[in-house]
C-alpha cells in the first residue's frame, strides 16, 4: 500500500492539464451567480424534468440555453477544472516551499531543498 506522502512524492512534480493550463496560465475566475428570476422558471422547469426522469428533455433545455445558464449552473467539467486547478497549485507550492525540520525522527516527508536540524 501506497502512503499519501510517497503519492505525493511520486506525483509532485507532474502538472496535469486535462482541464486546467495552470501554471501556464492564469487559474480561471468563473463567477457564478445564485439563481434568480430571469432564471428561475427554466432551472425549475429542469429540475422537475430530472425528477420525472426525463433526462432527454431536461438535456435539451440545458443545451438550448447554455450561454443563459453558463453563471447559475456548475457542471462536471467545471468541478473538474476546479480540482485540477487546485491540484496543480498543491504541485506548484510543494516544488517551491522549504521546511525546516527541527525534530529528532525523520520527517514523513521531505522535498529537496528542506533543511533537517537534528538533535545532538
Amino acid at each position: 500500500m501506497i502512503s499519501s506522502s510517497d503519492f505525493i512524492a511520486q506525483n509532485s512534480s507532474s502538472y496535469t492539464q486535462e482541464y486546467s493550463r495552470f501554471p501556464h496560465q492564469v487559474i480561471t475566475q468563473h463567477h457564478f451567480r445564485d439563481a434568480d428570476n430571469s432564471v428561475a422558471s427554466l432551472i425549475n422547469a429542469i429540475n422537475s424534468h430530472k425528477m420525472q426522469g426525463n433526462f432527454d428533455i431536461a438535456s435539451k433545455l440545458i443545451a438550448e440555453n447554455a450561454n443563459l445558464l453558463a453563471h447559475y449552473t456548475i457542471d462536471a467539467s467545471t468541478i473538474n477544472t476546479i480540482e485540477e486547478e487546485i491540484r496543480n497549485a498543491q504541485v506548484m507550492v510543494l516544488q517551491k516551499h522549504q521546511c525546516v525540520y527541527y525534530d529528532e525522527t525523520e520527517p514523513e516527508y521531505c522535498a529537496v531543498g528542506d533543511l533537517w536540524e537534528g538533535g545532538l
